[in-house]
């Protein structure tokens, strides 16, 4: 479950409406607003926030990926799709290169196993151009399924994606239309934007 159904759901069970559930919080009406659309991804102590405010507790656990191993293929179903709009599940996204950044050794088994096709033109290219980044980071040829994956035919830009130049943007995402900066995804390492 995302945090937006996740907030939708306790919001209704607590009775409350948008402004006392915010007021009690004490986060902006509009930062609730944001987060139930999927605009953007709440903070632990946001999100804590507006469930103690319901009446709930968040509790958070950590799950391993698969069997263990660190599969980028496993990020294939980290979306989803509202009101005709893909909604990437960044957390998960964030989790999965965290871990990698703290277990470099992985790269090439989280890299080489082609990914099934996840039925989304955006996710396959951001599965393709994510692998290349990491392998042009780690000095390891990029994965040979890469090549198999079309870029976009029109840029993907999120719309919480901050506005930075394309400078900021790896070539590996450019290069596949998506108009993602390093510091969306990649946030524990300095970053190549090889």
């Amino acid at each position: 479950m995302d945090a937006a159904q996740l907030v939708s759901q306790v919001k209704s069970a607590s009775g409350l409406s948008v402004r006392e559930l915010a007021a009690r919080a004490d986060v902006a009406a509009s930062t609730y607003t944001r987060i139930h659309a999927g605009d953007i991804d709440p903070t632990v102590g946001t999100l804590r926030r507006l469930l103690k405010a319901a009446g709930c507790d968040l509790r958070l656990e950590a799950v391993p990926f698969g069997d263990g191993t660190l599969r980028l293929g496993d990020l294939s179903t980290a979306w989803s799709e509202r009101d005709g709009r893909v909604r990437v599940d960044w957390t998960r996204w964030r989790a999965f290169l965290d871990e990698l950044t703290r277990r470099p050794e992985f790269v090439p088994e989280a890299i080489y196993s082609p990914p099934l096709l996840s039925g989304q033109p955006i996710i396959d290219s951001l599965l393709a151009a994510v692998a290349e980044k990491l392998a042009d980071d780690a000095h390891l040829p990029r994965p040979t399924w890469t090549h198999r994956v079309p870029p976009l035919s029109e840029p993907f830009r999120p719309p919480t994606s901050r506005q930075l130049p394309d400078r900021a943007i790896p070539t590996q995402l450019a290069q596949q239309g998506l108009m993602i900066d390093a510091g969306s995804l990649w946030r524990m390492a300095v970053h190549h934007d090889a």
